[in-house]
C-alpha cells in the first residue's frame, strides 16, 4: 500500500446534519479542494444508498481525470465508504463521524488500495500538495457547514 492518511476536523454542527451533507457525493464539490475542480453526477437518482455509483470529473495534476466513485458503506450517521477508481489507481475514502463538544467530530481515511509502482514517487515529490488539498478541503467542509 503506497497511500494511507487520517485528516481530521470538528465541526460546530449536528452529527446527522453534517453525515447528510458528506453523503451525497454530488456535493463533494462544493467542499472538495479547489485544485480538484470536482463535479459528481449520480448514476441514478435518488438518496445515496450502498452501491451508488456517481461519475465524477475533476483535476488532477492539472490535467483532467475522471473518475468513478462507488458508496460501498453507509450507516448513518456514523460512517460513509466509497471508492474513487480512476484509469491508474483506486482510493478507498472513509468518514467516520462522532460527537464531540456539541458538534460533530469527522475523520477522514484516505487509503490507495491499487495504485502505479511509482507511486510512492510520486507522493514523495507532490506530498504537501496532497496533504493541503486533503485538509484544505475538511476546512472547506467546516465552514460549510458551519455558515448553515
Amino acid at each position: 500500500m503506497a497511500y494511507s492518511a487520517v485528516y481530521e476536523v470538528d465541526v460546530k454542527a449536528p452529527q446527522a446534519k453534517v453525515f447528510d451533507y458528506v453523503a451525497d457525493v454530488s456535493r463533494h464539490g462544493e467542499w472538495g479542494s479547489a485544485d480538484d475542480h470536482m463535479k459528481a453526477t449520480a448514476e441514478n437518482p435518488g438518496a445515496p444508498a450502498m452501491g451508488s455509483r456517481y461519475k465524477a470529473d475533476g483535476m488532477l495534476n492539472g490535467k483532467p481525470n475522471q473518475s468513478t466513485v462507488t458508496i460501498t458503506a453507509l450507516d448513518s450517521p456514523n460512517r460513509l465508504a466509497f471508492d474513487a477508481e480512476d484509469a491508474n489507481s483506486v482510493f478507498h475514502h472513509e468518514f467516520v463521524l462522532s460527537a464531540a463538544d456539541g458538534g460533530t467530530h469527522v475523520e477522514r481515511h484516505v487509503t490507495m488500495t491499487k495504485g502505479p509502482f511509482y507511486f510512492p514517487l510520486v507522493l514523495a515529490i507532490f506530498g504537501s500538495t496532497v496533504k493541503k488539498n486533503y485538509n484544505g478541503a475538511m476546512s472547506n467542509l467546516k465552514s460549510k457547514m458551519e455558515q448553515g
